[in-house]
Protein backbone atom coordinates (compact mmCIF):
# COMPACT_ATOMS: atom_id res chain seq x y z
CA UNK A 1 0.00 0.00 0.00
CA UNK A 2 2.95 2.39 0.79
CA UNK A 3 4.19 1.87 -2.85
CA UNK A 4 0.81 2.13 -4.55
CA UNK A 5 0.30 5.30 -2.62
CA UNK A 6 3.51 6.64 -3.58
CA UNK A 7 2.63 5.91 -7.47
CA UNK A 8 -0.74 7.39 -6.99
CA UNK A 9 0.45 10.37 -5.48
CA UNK A 10 2.93 11.20 -7.84
CA UNK A 11 0.55 10.28 -10.19
CA UNK A 12 -2.27 13.08 -9.67
CA UNK A 13 0.36 15.94 -8.95
CA UNK A 14 1.86 15.27 -11.84
CA UNK A 15 -1.81 15.67 -13.22
CA UNK A 16 -2.95 18.66 -11.22
CA UNK A 17 -0.02 20.24 -12.31
CA UNK A 18 -0.80 19.66 -15.78
CA UNK A 19 -4.44 20.32 -15.87
CA UNK A 20 -3.60 24.06 -13.98
CA UNK A 21 -0.56 24.88 -16.40
CA UNK A 22 -3.25 24.32 -19.46
CA UNK A 23 -6.14 25.41 -18.02
CA UNK A 24 -3.86 28.95 -17.26
CA UNK A 25 -2.79 28.99 -20.93
CA UNK A 26 -6.53 28.04 -22.39
CA UNK A 27 -7.49 30.87 -20.00
CA UNK A 28 -5.37 33.09 -20.89
CA UNK A 29 -5.25 33.21 -24.72
CA UNK A 30 -9.30 33.29 -24.99
CA UNK A 31 -9.66 36.61 -22.69
CA UNK A 32 -6.82 37.95 -24.19
CA UNK A 33 -8.69 37.42 -27.59
CA UNK A 34 -11.88 38.32 -26.49
CA UNK A 35 -10.85 41.80 -25.24
CA UNK A 36 -8.79 42.10 -28.88
CA UNK A 37 -12.18 42.23 -30.39
CA UNK A 38 -13.24 45.03 -28.20
CA UNK A 39 -16.53 42.99 -26.68
CA UNK A 40 -17.50 43.90 -23.49
CA UNK A 41 -15.91 42.42 -20.17
CA UNK A 42 -19.21 40.41 -19.47
CA UNK A 43 -19.94 39.15 -22.93
CA UNK A 44 -16.26 38.19 -22.54
CA UNK A 45 -16.35 36.45 -19.66
CA UNK A 46 -19.69 34.54 -20.90
CA UNK A 47 -18.13 33.80 -23.82
CA UNK A 48 -15.16 32.69 -21.89
CA UNK A 49 -17.31 30.06 -19.49
CA UNK A 50 -19.69 28.59 -22.11
CA UNK A 51 -16.83 27.51 -23.91
CA UNK A 52 -14.74 25.65 -21.02
CA UNK A 53 -16.16 22.74 -20.83
CA UNK A 54 -15.45 21.67 -24.89
CA UNK A 55 -11.88 23.06 -24.28
CA UNK A 56 -11.77 21.16 -21.25
CA UNK A 57 -12.99 17.74 -22.96
CA UNK A 58 -9.78 18.38 -25.62
CA UNK A 59 -7.40 19.03 -22.53
CA UNK A 60 -8.36 16.34 -20.19
CA UNK A 61 -6.50 13.40 -22.45
CA UNK A 62 -3.24 15.47 -22.89
CA UNK A 63 -3.56 15.95 -19.24
CA UNK A 64 -3.35 12.44 -18.48
CA UNK A 65 -0.45 11.38 -21.08
CA UNK A 66 1.63 14.19 -19.27
CA UNK A 67 0.73 12.88 -15.79
CA UNK A 68 1.80 9.71 -16.76
CA UNK A 69 5.20 10.74 -18.40
CA UNK A 70 6.10 13.23 -15.32
CA UNK A 71 5.30 11.21 -12.57
CA UNK A 72 6.87 7.91 -14.00
CA UNK A 73 10.25 10.29 -15.05
CA UNK A 74 10.03 11.93 -11.00
CA UNK A 75 9.81 8.11 -10.18
CA UNK A 76 13.19 7.65 -12.15
CA UNK A 77 15.16 10.32 -11.60
CA UNK A 78 15.49 9.42 -8.05
CA UNK A 79 15.92 5.75 -8.55
CA UNK A 80 12.23 4.97 -7.26
CA UNK A 81 11.27 3.01 -10.05
CA UNK A 82 13.70 0.71 -10.32
CA UNK A 83 13.78 0.16 -6.49
CA UNK A 84 9.84 -0.29 -6.95
CA UNK A 85 10.54 -3.17 -9.38
CA UNK A 86 13.54 -4.90 -7.72
CA UNK A 87 10.90 -5.51 -4.57
CA UNK A 88 8.75 -7.43 -6.48
CA UNK A 89 6.03 -4.81 -7.68
CA UNK A 90 4.77 -6.26 -10.98
CA UNK A 91 5.12 -4.33 -14.21
CA UNK A 92 0.94 -5.17 -14.63
CA UNK A 93 0.16 -4.32 -11.20
CA UNK A 94 1.61 -0.75 -12.22
CA UNK A 95 -0.34 -0.80 -15.48
CA UNK A 96 -3.69 -1.79 -13.19
CA UNK A 97 -2.84 1.35 -10.62
CA UNK A 98 -2.40 3.82 -13.40
CA UNK A 99 -5.72 2.67 -15.02
CA UNK A 100 -7.58 3.23 -11.90
CA UNK A 101 -6.20 6.64 -11.45
CA UNK A 102 -7.16 7.42 -15.04
CA UNK A 103 -10.78 5.78 -14.92
CA UNK A 104 -11.13 9.20 -11.88
CA UNK A 105 -10.55 11.15 -15.29
CA UNK A 106 -12.79 9.12 -17.30
CA UNK A 107 -15.81 9.49 -14.64
CA UNK A 108 -15.15 13.30 -14.66
CA UNK A 109 -14.35 13.84 -18.83
CA UNK A 110 -17.92 11.87 -18.91
CA UNK A 111 -19.51 14.33 -16.75
CA UNK A 112 -18.06 17.17 -19.00
CA UNK A 113 -19.24 16.11 -22.43
CA UNK A 114 -22.62 14.68 -21.44
CA UNK A 115 -24.04 16.84 -19.07
CA UNK A 116 -21.81 20.20 -18.32
CA UNK A 117 -21.00 20.31 -21.75
CA UNK A 118 -25.42 20.42 -22.84
CA UNK A 119 -25.82 22.86 -20.11
CA UNK A 120 -23.45 25.56 -20.80
CA UNK A 121 -25.10 25.04 -25.12
CA UNK A 122 -28.17 25.70 -23.15
CA UNK A 123 -27.34 28.73 -21.71
CA UNK A 124 -25.68 29.33 -25.43
CA UNK A 125 -28.77 29.14 -27.01
CA UNK A 126 -30.77 31.29 -24.56
CA UNK A 127 -28.14 33.71 -23.99
CA UNK A 128 -25.88 34.46 -27.00
CA UNK A 129 -28.29 33.70 -29.61
CA UNK A 130 -30.76 36.31 -28.58
CA UNK A 131 -29.47 38.39 -30.77
CA UNK A 132 -30.37 36.74 -34.11
CA UNK A 133 -33.78 38.45 -33.95
CA UNK A 134 -32.82 41.17 -35.25
CA UNK A 135 -31.91 39.10 -38.45
CA UNK A 136 -35.17 37.80 -39.27
CA UNK A 137 -34.62 34.15 -38.24
CA UNK A 138 -37.19 32.61 -36.16
CA UNK A 139 -37.69 32.68 -33.02
CA UNK A 140 -38.29 29.41 -30.53
CA UNK A 141 -37.69 26.00 -30.60
CA UNK A 142 -38.24 23.11 -28.74
CA UNK A 143 -36.76 20.99 -26.28
CA UNK A 144 -37.64 17.90 -28.63
CA UNK A 145 -40.81 16.93 -26.47
CA UNK A 146 -41.98 14.27 -28.12
CA UNK A 147 -39.73 13.67 -30.38
CA UNK A 148 -39.95 16.37 -32.96
CA UNK A 149 -38.49 20.08 -33.49
CA UNK A 150 -41.52 22.77 -33.34
CA UNK A 151 -40.45 26.52 -34.46
CA UNK A 152 -42.58 29.49 -34.77
CA UNK A 153 -42.11 31.86 -37.87
CA UNK A 154 -44.46 35.09 -38.81
CA UNK A 155 -47.81 33.72 -39.40
CA UNK A 156 -47.21 29.78 -38.50
CA UNK A 157 -46.00 27.41 -36.13
CA UNK A 158 -44.25 24.01 -37.15
CA UNK A 159 -43.10 21.06 -36.56
CA UNK A 160 -40.91 18.01 -38.12
CA UNK A 161 -39.28 15.05 -36.89
CA UNK A 162 -36.00 15.45 -39.05
CA UNK A 163 -33.96 17.46 -41.68
CA UNK A 164 -32.16 15.79 -44.41
CA UNK A 165 -29.19 18.22 -44.99
CA UNK A 166 -28.17 16.46 -48.45
CA UNK A 167 -31.57 15.81 -49.70
CA UNK A 168 -33.56 18.92 -47.82
CA UNK A 169 -36.11 17.02 -47.35
CA UNK A 170 -38.41 17.70 -43.91
CA UNK A 171 -39.71 14.70 -42.53
CA UNK A 172 -43.58 14.53 -40.62
CA UNK A 173 -43.72 17.83 -41.67
CA UNK A 174 -46.88 19.87 -39.59
CA UNK A 175 -47.51 23.55 -39.84
CA UNK A 176 -50.53 24.79 -38.00
CA UNK A 177 -51.13 28.91 -39.44
CA UNK A 178 -52.92 31.22 -37.46
CA UNK A 179 -54.41 34.72 -38.04
CA UNK A 180 -53.78 38.13 -37.05
CA UNK A 181 -55.91 38.19 -34.03
CA UNK A 182 -54.03 35.08 -33.10
CA UNK A 183 -56.56 32.45 -34.24
CA UNK A 184 -56.33 28.97 -35.81
CA UNK A 185 -56.92 29.60 -39.44
CA UNK A 186 -55.55 26.31 -41.28
CA UNK A 187 -53.60 23.25 -40.76
CA UNK A 188 -51.26 21.67 -43.42
CA UNK A 189 -50.14 18.11 -42.82
CA UNK A 190 -47.60 16.73 -44.60
CA UNK A 191 -45.05 13.27 -45.04
CA UNK A 192 -42.13 15.29 -46.09
CA UNK A 193 -41.45 18.57 -47.45
CA UNK A 194 -38.92 18.83 -50.06
CA UNK A 195 -36.81 22.19 -50.95
CA UNK A 196 -37.31 23.48 -54.41
CA UNK A 197 -36.05 26.87 -54.56
CA UNK A 198 -35.55 30.29 -52.38
CA UNK A 199 -38.66 29.76 -50.49
CA UNK A 200 -40.62 27.05 -52.24
CA UNK A 201 -41.65 24.20 -50.59
CA UNK A 202 -43.10 20.91 -51.89
CA UNK A 203 -45.10 18.98 -49.77
CA UNK A 204 -46.24 15.19 -50.57
CA UNK A 205 -48.45 13.70 -49.57
CA UNK A 206 -50.38 16.31 -48.24
CA UNK A 207 -53.57 16.68 -45.95
CA UNK A 208 -55.57 20.26 -44.83
CA UNK A 209 -57.39 21.20 -42.73
CA UNK A 210 -59.14 24.76 -43.25
CA UNK A 211 -62.16 26.61 -41.70
CA UNK A 212 -61.42 26.43 -38.20
CA UNK A 213 -62.27 30.40 -37.40
CA UNK A 214 -65.50 29.68 -37.66
CA UNK A 215 -68.65 28.09 -35.97
CA UNK A 216 -68.85 25.37 -38.89
CA UNK A 217 -67.15 21.92 -39.27
CA UNK A 218 -63.65 22.16 -40.40
CA UNK A 219 -63.23 20.90 -44.05
CA UNK A 220 -60.28 18.60 -45.18
CA UNK A 221 -58.85 18.27 -48.15
CA UNK A 222 -56.02 15.23 -49.57
CA UNK A 223 -53.47 15.87 -52.16
CA UNK A 224 -50.60 14.21 -53.76
CA UNK A 225 -48.27 17.52 -53.80
CA UNK A 226 -48.77 21.06 -53.39
CA UNK A 227 -46.40 23.72 -52.77
CA UNK A 228 -46.16 26.40 -50.10
CA UNK A 229 -43.71 29.46 -49.61
CA UNK A 230 -42.03 28.89 -46.03
CA UNK A 231 -40.08 32.25 -44.47
CA UNK A 232 -37.28 29.81 -43.78
CA UNK A 233 -34.59 27.99 -45.70
CA UNK A 234 -32.68 25.01 -45.52
CA UNK A 235 -29.73 26.74 -43.98
CA UNK A 236 -32.31 28.00 -41.20
CA UNK A 237 -33.46 24.57 -40.72
CA UNK A 238 -29.29 22.95 -40.94
CA UNK A 239 -29.60 24.99 -37.41
CA UNK A 240 -31.71 22.71 -35.52
CA UNK A 241 -28.91 20.45 -35.09
CA UNK A 242 -27.66 22.89 -32.52
CA UNK A 243 -30.37 22.08 -30.55
CA UNK A 244 -29.13 18.11 -30.02
CA UNK A 245 -26.14 19.98 -28.36
CA UNK A 246 -28.29 20.49 -25.30
CA UNK A 247 -29.40 17.37 -24.49
CA UNK A 248 -27.60 15.36 -22.20
CA UNK A 249 -26.05 11.95 -22.90
CA UNK A 250 -29.79 9.90 -21.55
CA UNK A 251 -31.85 12.48 -23.48
CA UNK A 252 -29.92 12.38 -26.15
CA UNK A 253 -29.72 8.93 -26.25
CA UNK A 254 -33.80 8.71 -25.93
CA UNK A 255 -33.78 11.17 -29.18
CA UNK A 256 -31.14 8.94 -30.89
CA UNK A 257 -33.47 5.86 -30.27
CA UNK A 258 -36.71 7.58 -31.63
CA UNK A 259 -35.31 8.27 -34.44
CA UNK A 260 -33.94 5.38 -35.11
CA UNK A 261 -37.46 3.86 -35.29
CA UNK A 262 -38.53 5.50 -38.36
CA UNK A 263 -35.76 3.97 -40.33
CA UNK A 264 -34.11 7.27 -41.17
CA UNK A 265 -30.12 7.81 -41.67
CA UNK A 266 -29.09 8.84 -37.98
CA UNK A 267 -25.57 8.47 -38.77
CA UNK A 268 -24.51 12.05 -37.63
CA UNK A 269 -26.97 11.77 -34.37
CA UNK A 270 -25.29 8.25 -33.12
CA UNK A 271 -21.61 9.47 -33.59
CA UNK A 272 -22.53 12.81 -31.38
CA UNK A 273 -23.91 10.19 -28.90
CA UNK A 274 -21.04 7.97 -29.20
CA UNK A 275 -18.11 10.49 -29.12
CA UNK A 276 -19.24 11.41 -25.33
CA UNK A 277 -18.07 7.53 -24.40
CA UNK A 278 -14.91 7.39 -26.57
CA UNK A 279 -13.93 10.73 -25.38
CA UNK A 280 -13.97 9.69 -22.37
CA UNK A 281 -12.34 6.64 -23.01
CA UNK A 282 -9.73 7.83 -24.17
CA UNK A 283 -8.57 9.44 -21.41
CA UNK A 284 -7.65 5.80 -19.66
CA UNK A 285 -5.91 5.34 -23.35
CA UNK A 286 -3.79 8.55 -23.55
CA UNK A 287 -2.61 7.67 -19.51
CA UNK A 288 -1.33 3.91 -20.91
CA UNK A 289 0.95 4.65 -23.71
CA UNK A 290 3.77 6.60 -21.92
CA UNK A 291 3.82 3.23 -19.18
CA UNK A 292 6.14 1.22 -21.76
CA UNK A 293 9.06 3.48 -20.38
CA UNK A 294 8.74 1.05 -17.41
CA UNK A 295 10.84 -1.61 -19.05
CA UNK A 296 13.94 0.89 -19.14
CA UNK A 297 13.68 1.83 -14.79
CA UNK A 298 17.68 2.36 -14.98
CA UNK A 299 17.33 5.07 -17.41
CA UNK A 300 17.44 8.65 -15.84
CA UNK A 301 14.85 10.87 -16.95
CA UNK A 302 14.63 11.79 -20.39
CA UNK A 303 14.52 15.22 -21.22
CA UNK A 304 11.68 17.72 -21.15
CA UNK A 305 12.04 18.39 -24.76
CA UNK A 306 11.61 14.60 -25.17
CA UNK A 307 8.10 14.42 -23.32
CA UNK A 308 7.01 17.49 -24.90
CA UNK A 309 7.93 16.07 -28.44
CA UNK A 310 6.04 13.41 -27.13
CA UNK A 311 2.93 14.59 -25.96
CA UNK A 312 2.37 16.92 -29.11
CA UNK A 313 3.31 13.95 -31.77
CA UNK A 314 0.55 12.05 -29.58
CA UNK A 315 -1.81 14.60 -29.49
CA UNK A 316 -1.73 15.91 -32.70
CA UNK A 317 -1.70 11.82 -34.35
CA UNK A 318 -4.86 11.06 -32.06
CA UNK A 319 -7.03 13.82 -32.78
CA UNK A 320 -6.25 13.66 -36.76
CA UNK A 321 -6.80 10.34 -37.31
CA UNK A 322 -10.20 10.63 -34.92
CA UNK A 323 -10.93 13.77 -37.04
CA UNK A 324 -10.76 11.63 -40.01
CA UNK A 325 -12.71 8.89 -38.97
CA UNK A 326 -15.42 11.22 -37.94
CA UNK A 327 -15.83 12.64 -41.48
CA UNK A 328 -15.84 9.26 -42.65
CA UNK A 329 -18.97 8.33 -40.47
CA UNK A 330 -20.66 11.22 -41.44
CA UNK A 331 -20.22 10.67 -44.69
CA UNK A 332 -21.92 7.18 -44.55
CA UNK A 333 -18.22 5.85 -45.32
CA UNK A 334 -17.72 4.27 -41.86
CA UNK A 335 -20.57 3.34 -38.98
CA UNK A 336 -21.10 5.51 -36.79
CA UNK A 337 -19.71 3.05 -33.94
CA UNK A 338 -16.68 2.04 -35.78
CA UNK A 339 -16.14 5.75 -36.62
CA UNK A 340 -15.97 6.85 -33.25
CA UNK A 341 -13.77 4.07 -31.31
CA UNK A 342 -11.50 2.76 -34.08
CA UNK A 343 -9.16 5.53 -33.39
CA UNK A 344 -9.10 5.29 -29.40
CA UNK A 345 -9.12 1.00 -29.98
CA UNK A 346 -6.57 1.41 -32.43
CA UNK A 347 -4.25 3.21 -29.59
CA UNK A 348 -5.12 0.97 -27.09
CA UNK A 349 -3.88 -2.02 -29.02
CA UNK A 350 -0.71 -0.11 -29.20
CA UNK A 351 -0.47 -0.05 -25.84
CA UNK A 352 -1.49 -3.80 -24.91
CA UNK A 353 1.16 -4.48 -27.36
CA UNK A 354 4.07 -3.06 -26.29
CA UNK A 355 3.34 -4.33 -22.92
CA UNK A 356 3.09 -7.59 -24.26
CA UNK A 357 5.95 -7.18 -26.25
CA UNK A 358 8.32 -5.61 -23.75
CA UNK A 359 6.91 -8.32 -20.63
CA UNK A 360 8.61 -11.08 -22.71
CA UNK A 361 11.55 -9.17 -23.49
CA UNK A 362 11.98 -8.31 -19.71
CA UNK A 363 11.37 -12.22 -18.92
Amino acid sequence: MIISSLIVKEWFKSLTAAVVVLFLLISTADLLNGFLQGKDASRVLLEYALKMPDLMGRMFPICCLVASLFSLNKLKAHAELISILAAGYSYLRIYSLISLCALTVVGIQFLNLGFLEPAANKVKRTEIEKSRKSEGKYLTRSSLEGGKFWYKSQNYFASFSYFDRRTSVLKDFEIYYFSPDHKSSEIITSSEAKHLSGNQWQLAPVTRLTKLEGQEFPEQTVMDAETITLTEVPEDFGEFEADLTTLNFFKLAVFVYRLSKTGLNISEYQILLYQKFFLSFACLVFALIPLSSLFTPNRRSDSFGKNGVMTLLVTIVFWVLYSGAVAMGNSGNLPPFLATSIVPFLFLAFVVWTFLKNRKLAN
